[in-house]
């Protein structure tokens, strides 16, 4: 059986309020580092990370310059059924749209 990826997410790209892209990477969380350096990437492809049962989560910028683990990312369906992102859990500076804008 294959082991599941971890992937983060540092930033979104929209286009007017819908996200179009994320800038993704693969997690090595044996280590806390990145095995693949965010890049990036349609958010169908990103869903179908999620469809395939990969986690991704959301990263987001802390005081140091670092990142930090936020909540998981899922799958949303929009009214007419196109699909976005979300986050499992949404707090104060943790949500979707506190992640920084590329």
């Amino acid at each position: 059986m294959a082991e599941k990826a971890t992937y983060g997410i540092t930033a979104l790209r929209y286009a007017g309020s819908q996200i179009v892209e994320a800038m993704m990477g693969l997690i090595d969380a044996t280590s806390a580092r990145w095995d693949l350096r965010p890049a990036p990437t349609r958010v169908n492809e990103v869903v179908d990370r999620l469809v395939e049962g990969d986690t991704v989560i959301s990263l987001f910028p802390d005081d140091e310059g670092g990142l930090q683990p936020g909540p998981e990312v899922k799958v949303d369906v929009l009214p007419g059924g196109t699909e976005t992102l979300s986050l499992a859990e949404e707090q104060p500076g943790r949500r979707l749209d506190d992640l920084p804008r590329f």
